[in-house]
């Protein structure tokens, strides 16, 4: 990255906007926070960012009235966003409940094992949370920087609450953490978060093929083609960055993806980067497919160890996709429609309901932990904004 006073006004404008993007996407939710990035403005006196000087250039200014423009556009897309995640997971949710009877559901639920669902449940999210923290830590480390567990607990625990309230700023915090700390490029950043996304498909997708082959009666079978796809393009993409990318001609097209220095991690990463990677999550996935065997047992639902462990990867990739916040309606419709044939629906939609109250309890307190390493990042974010704006 080209340090701050040899870059063009059009690389520090697009710098500046996507932080913009995502200060405002924290800001939007401060009474859920209790904890915003305040986004400078130029219209106001007291920021450091906007104090006059005789020196500033008129070029200079009419920039800096751009970036507020976008600041104060971006500043409302959250709050749409957050709205049309939650109608959507509304309108998953009633078709989900579909035929369900309340009464049964609530009969279904005083029926249930409490103290086995709360176990296994937590169980589950300690897997997840504890297994994320070490995987993203590894992740961190290979390409910006050594990144230890308990540096990243904080924002790890920012990230699980906002995932109940944006899933876009819940990948947001990461990116944060990445410039404000490890001083990564704001595009790369994402891009590093892009390889783990890429991975995580790919041993989904392999996991699928895997259950295929072992259980032939798991409804995960109509599947099949896609997952063949994905790994089929997942390995076509190793193979490109790993193998062949670099010996491509200069003038070539995808040389010049390969040679984007947003990619490094793409382009960087070792084969055996890539198992370790892979290595951590299959042990997630296979944490979380036990602990939701331990779910339906605790529901009195007849669905075996295999039967469910099969299921797990189709579960992960859809109950943890960014289509509702905090796996609201994707949860329901999962649960209803994979194992229709082992139980009935008002039982299936009522573990489903227990998952997701379970799944909010544990994550909103953790909100409290975000509080200071966001503002400290914040204070670092706003201090390359007044870099970018070429005050003084």
């Amino acid at each position: 990255m080209l340090p701050k006073e040899r870059q063009s006004p059009s690389t520090r404008f697009a710098s500046c906007k996507a932080a913009a993007f995502m200060t405002s996407s924290f800001d939007d939710s401060r009474h859920l926070l209790k904890s915003a990035l305040q986004v400078p403005i130029r219209t106001d006196p007291t920021s450091p960012l906007v104090a006059p000087t005789a020196e500033r250039r008129v070029d200079t200014q009419s920039w800096a009235r751009r970036i507020d423009l976008n600041v104060r556009l971006a500043a409302r897309k959250p709050l749409i966003q957050n709205l049309i995640a939650y109608a959507i997971a509304a309108a998953i949710v009633c078709f989900a409940a579909r035929g369900v009877s309340l009464r049964q559901v609530v009969n279904a639920t005083s029926h249930a094992t409490l103290w086995l669902f709360i176990v296994a449940s937590l169980g589950g999210f300690l897997c997840w949370f504890l297994g994320e923290t070490v995987l993203y830590s590894r992740l961190f480390s290979y390409f910006h920087g050594s990144t230890g567990s308990i540096e990243l607990l904080p924002t790890m625990s920012a990230v699980y609450f906002l995932q109940i309230v944006n899933s876009y700023v819940a990948s947001g915090a990461f990116v944060l953490f990445l410039h404000a700390r490890k001083r990564a490029p704001w595009i790369m950043a994402g891009c590093t978060l892009l390889f783990q996304a890429y991975l995580d498909a790919m041993l989904l997708a392999a996991l699928a093929l895997f259950a295929i082959a072992l259980v032939p009666t798991s409804p995960i079978r109509l599947g099949l083609n896609y997952a063949a796809g994905v790994v089929s393009a997942g390995c076509f993409i190793a193979s490109f960055f790993l193998l062949w990318g670099k010996r491509l001609s200069t003038g070539n097209w995808l040389r010049w993806i390969y040679d984007r220095p947003s990619m490094a991690s793409f382009r960087t990463a070792q084969p055996s980067q890539y198992f370790k990677l892979l290595g951590i999550r299959f042990l997630i996935v296979l944490g979380s497919g036990v602990a939701l065997y331990g779910q339906f047992v605790s529901f009195h639902i007849g669905v075996s160890l295999a039967q469910t462990l099969a299921m797990t990867p189709f579960i992960v990739a859809v109950g943890n996709s960014a289509l509702s916040p905090g796996g609201i309606g994707t949860t329901q419709l999962v649960f209803t429609l994979a194992f229709a044939r082992f139980a009935s629906k008002n039982d299936l939609f009522a573990l489903s309901l227990a998952v997701t109250a379970f799944n909010f309890l544990v994550r909103v307190p953790m909100g409290l932990a975000m509080r200071t390493p966001l503002e400290d990042e914040a204070a670092k974010v706003e201090s390359d904004f007044a870099t970018a704006y070429g005050v003084g």
